[in-house]
């Protein structure tokens, strides 16, 4: 059996169903057996009566050992309630062994055995019956004389159709639930690719930050969020200080990993309500959320810091410096207006030297430290 008819078996709300119906079975087994007993004649109220508190301790007993297994064990066996079916069966058929009609009753304990989803189950619950129809039919002289050989003939077809019933549709909801279960796979594969061809969409290969296009979308629904709820914003574009130089010195498969390094780096650093993305060859763009424009500054004051302090053996033990421009968004100045204000710090931080963050065209210079 699949994981998913495992579960179905094992987890399904028809075990307490099953449970209650029995308890709901030992009221009107007793009430239809004493309107049974009372219409017959022959039998003295006191002695049936009896029997029949007997019989309804005997199944309460039975449901109770179930009920408590479930409640308190949260045990759910199949098997269990099969054999409490089966109790449930006999006894009725023993108490009434003159009405040649009770043994179908046995037809219970099998159906029952349908909701496991397990063919041997069924074929168990058969041969269990079988075995139970046999031992009283010996057992109980009532119910020979009761049954005639075409009563016993029908009774044994009757328990043979219902099992192979059983059979036919435990193997039709199998069928199913494999196609459902096929269907589901198939579906959760497609979920997955989509899921994979989304995020290649809007990742840079090379560091794995978001692309150019990601960015400006991200940055016009933020803007559109500073609108409307006055939410703090901030661009900063980073620029890493002669990279095509390192390009022409040392390899582009080097400047390759200088861009890594300098993007795993950004990542670490930022907070994450902060927004990192590479937004050209060397440049990259963050977008700071719920931060004063002084804690964004001394993020990127720290980005560019660790950067400078950090050497790198492909380029001969020295290190890739970062040149930084910095602009807080104000209401209504829109996208357009707060990117050229990053990228004219960023341009003021490398016309003065670079390695180092301007903020609004007004100069932070910490060169060197």
């Amino acid at each position: 059996m699949n994981h998913l008819l495992l579960e179905l078996a094992n987890t399904r709300h028809t075990y307490r169903k099953m449970i209650n119906l029995y308890w709901a079975t030992i009221i009107l087994t007793v009430m239809l057996e004493y309107l049974i007993h009372r219409m017959k004649s022959g039998t003295t109220p006191e002695y049936f009566l009896s029997t029949l508190v007997l019989q309804a301790i005997g199944l309460a007993v039975a449901t109770g050992v179930t009920e408590m297994l479930y409640r308190y064990r949260k045990v759910q066996s199949d098997d269990l309630l099969i054999i409490t079916g089966i109790i449930y069966a006999s006894s009725i058929i023993y108490i009434n062994p003159t009405i040649g009609i009770v043994p179908a009753i046995y037809i219970f304990p099998i159906l029952t055995s349908m909701l496991s989803f397990n063919k041997n189950r069924i074929l168990l619950a058969f041969t269990l019956v079988l075995l139970c129809f046999g031992l009283l039919y010996t057992l109980t002289p009532e119910l020979r004389i009761a049954m005639q050989p075409i009563h016993i003939i029908g009774v044994l077809f009757l328990y043979i159709g219902v099992t192979i019933i059983a059979l036919s549709i435990t193997s039709s909801g199998i069928e199913l639930l494999n196609n459902l279960r096929q269907a589901t796979e198939a579906k959760q594969e497609l979920l997955v690719k989509n899921i994979i061809m989304d995020k290649l969409s809007k990742m840079d290969a090379l560091t794995d930050l978001y692309n150019h296009k990601t960015f400006h979308e991200y940055l016009e629904k933020l803007i559109e969020q500073n609108e409307r709820n006055q939410l703090s914003l901030q661009l900063a574009i980073m620029d890493i200080d002669n990279f095509k130089k390192i390009n022409d010195t040392y390899g582009h498969w080097v400047g390759d990993i200088i861009l890594q390094r300098v993007a795993n780096l950004i990542k670490e650093t930022v907070t994450p309500n902060d927004f990192v993305a590479r937004y050209g060859g060397e440049e990259f763009a963050v977008i700071f959320t719920e931060k004063t424009l002084e804690q964004s500054h001394r993020l990127v004051e720290q980005i560019r810091q660790q950067c400078a302090m950090t050497l790198h053996t492909e380029l001969d033990s020295q290190a890739a410096t970062l040149s930084i421009g910095l602009q807080n968004y104000n209401k209504g100045e829109g996208k357009e207006a707060l990117f050229k204000g990053a990228d004219a710090s960023l341009y003021a931080a490398k016309r003065t030297g670079k390695n180092k963050t301007v903020i609004q065209s007004v100069m932070i210079d910490h060169k060197g430290a």
